[in-house]
């Protein structure tokens, strides 16, 4: 069997619903990665906002079921100080693009490459995808593993308690 098909078959049967809040995540703001165009970005830029970073790949099925609602989640919040990040793991520019060719709509939330999968290890990813919402503060708030209704009103009420928090 390829590789890339036994990985994917062990991420998907971890990719279990649920959430757990015990994780310990990495210093959020010392992360850089590269955009899909080939430029550096670092979440340094995105100090004193609430985040949402996804781990996700193109060839996960429930991660690309729940981009458009991650999408739409960020799109709620475009005016306030909350981003929503997708990293995709080890996956190439070319990746990308043809993920973003098959789409209805254009994604308007950031997505960066994790192309060595650095990142993945050090968050301990045990399947896709998985999320983790931090507060302004860079301190872990969240860890979502699984699928998620991202632009329900649970997680936009979510979002508004951590935004309206005082730093």
């Amino acid at each position: 069997m390829p590789k890339h098909f036994l990985l994917f078959l062990m991420l998907c049967v971890l990719a279990t619903p649920g959430q757990a809040t015990e994780q310990d995540a990495p210093e959020i703001y010392t992360l850089s990665f590269e955009t899909p165009d080939g430029q550096p970005y670092s979440l340094a830029q995105h100090r004193g906002e609430v985040l949402l970073i996804n781990f996700w790949a193109t060839w996960c099925p429930p991660c690309v079921r729940e981009m458009p609602d991650l999408d739409k989640l960020d799109q709620a919040f475009a005016q306030e100080a909350f981003s929503v990040i997708a990293i995709s793991a080890g996956e190439t520019s070319e990746d990308i693009a043809a993920f973003k060719s098959r789409l209805d709509s254009p994604l308007a939330l950031t997505i960066l490459l994790d192309k060595e999968g650095r990142t993945f290890k050090e968050f301990n990813l045990k399947g896709l995808p998985m999320s983790y919402l931090f507060n302004r503060q860079g301190e872990l708030v969240q860890v979502i593993t699984g699928t998620e209704e991202w632009a329900g009103q649970e997680w936009k009420s979510k979002i508004k308690e951590l935004l309206t928090s005082t730093p």
